[in-house]
């Protein structure tokens, strides 16, 4: 556990009562985003991996954006929150020539664009920037995850070589994608239910292969015309965080390339100054507040008594187990189990990624969901005020979600939305 320099704390004091915090991983301080800026301007690429719909967070990475523009003025955005098929509607937005309600309506903005990823985008259009539509088309995923990596072979927006290697990434999206062992029972057919969750791994890393590419593809051909940007990624932190995902890709594809990744995490108690980000979790950490989150192999935080310091838990856990998507929030009414996650008794389809929600696979008899009225055949549209468009934003929205505490979960039925009392169940890792 390591002290804040005594700047860093006279900056907090200075501050309103619970900002975020941005913290260097390597020496576990708190520093500022012009601090922060000035290292991550020397590097090539930036990612800024995202909880989504956090405000908090994205406020501190558009203030990211403008510390890294104003000391290197050519800067390329990519977005995982774009598509590559609407490339040509983004250039003609930024580029003035096409007016915004055009752009909206053609481009499929994700929820919250006006909130959370607007401002960007304003950004660039203001300063002349260069924004990539770096991920793949949600058609490709979606073929992908019921049919296999073969079923896209020779399409021109797929990425031209993927892979999906059964390696600690792949162990990390089965914890956070496969609702639960312990809420409901072992699969009738495990082999299948593995093939299943790996073809929907395979989608996960298409999105990877596609927006690695995108920046490589644009980078490379910069370097040939003699520039030599910052590229700046912003996407959801389970494709960043341990370098795996997007930055394992880019560096595969380009070995010489310095990669910076900011990650994210929450605490209940930012006063408190403590978080359990494993060091190789990421090179800086947003430190928020909000339900705690856990991640296997790392023991609880402690404060550390004197001066407000941010320690962490043993770096040393084991990071193979940690959970890409967003964390486990794991915290219930009266206590913490971190060998818990927040559940409401139901298996999502992971086929399903048409962007209409989460279609109900099965619903665990006696379980919450089942005694709230949720069937299969059901889409979840919202979780405890998050919205929802496929099985990644359902897992953040659930890991958010506190154990023990009844949450409204809006599903579409036939034509029809209704919202439904759900208590916020357990199950185990």
């Amino acid at each position: 556990m390591r002290r804040i320099r005594p700047m860093s704390v006279l900056l907090l004091a200075a501050a309103c009562a619970t900002p975020p915090r941005l913290v260097v991983t390597a020496t576990d301080t708190v520093t500022s985003v012009p601090e922060a800026a000035v290292d991550l301007a020397a590097v090539d690429v930036v990612v800024l991996g995202e909880t989504h719909e956090t405000p908090d967070v994205h406020g501190m990475h558009l203030d990211l954006l403008h510390e890294l523009h104003s000391r290197r003025p050519d800067v390329v955005i990519a977005m995982e929150m774009f598509e590559r098929d609407v490339q040509g509607d983004l250039m003609q937005y930024v580029g003035g020539v096409m007016d915004e309600a055009s752009f909206l309506a053609k481009a499929r903005p994700w929820p919250h664009y006006e909130r959370d990823y607007r401002p960007v985008v304003e950004f660039a259009k203001e300063n002349g920037l260069v924004v990539l539509a770096a991920n793949a088309p949600k058609d490709l995923a979606a073929r992908v995850a019921k049919d296999g990596i073969g079923a896209i072979a020779g399409e021109p927006l797929a990425p031209r070589a993927t892979t999906a290697p059964e390696d600690e990434y792949w162990d990390s999206f089965v914890d956070a994608m496969k609702e639960g062992e312990g809420a409901h029972g072992a699969a009738a057919d495990p082999a299948a239910e593995t093939a299943r969750l790996h073809r929907y791994y395979e989608a996960q890393c298409l999105r990877d292969d596609t927006m690695a590419e995108t920046i490589v593809d644009h980078l490379r051909a910069g370097r040939a015309a003699g520039r030599r940007p910052i590229y700046v990624l912003f996407c959801g932190r389970q494709h960043s965080d341990y370098g795996r995902g997007v930055v394992a890709r880019i560096t595969s594809r380009m070995p010489d390339l310095v990669v910076r990744v900011v990650s994210t995490e929450r605490v209940t108690n930012l006063a408190a100054s403590t978080f359990a980000s494993p060091k190789n979790l990421a090179d800086y950490v947003i430190v928020r507040e909000g339900p705690a989150e856990r991640r296997a192999g790392t023991p609880p935080a402690h404060p550390v008594h004197g001066e407000t310091p941010v320690a962490k838990a043993d770096p040393h856990g084991d990071p193979h187990a940690a959970d890409p998507h967003a964390g486990a929030a794991g915290k219930q009414e009266g206590g913490e189990q971190p060998s818990q996650r927040p559940a409401l008794g139901l298996m999502p389809d992971y086929q399903n990624s048409e962007g209409k929600g989460v279609l109900v696979a099965n619903v665990r008899e006696g379980g919450s969901a089942y005694k709230a009225g949720i069937e299969p055949g059901d889409y979840i549209v919202n979780v405890g005020g998050i919205e929802v468009t496929d099985v990644q934003t359902y897992t953040e929205a659930l890991d958010q979600m506190v154990i023990g505490r009844t949450i409204t979960v809006r599903i579409r039925r036939d034509d029809a939305e209704v919202a439904l009392q759900v208590l916020v169940a357990a199950r185990s890792r």
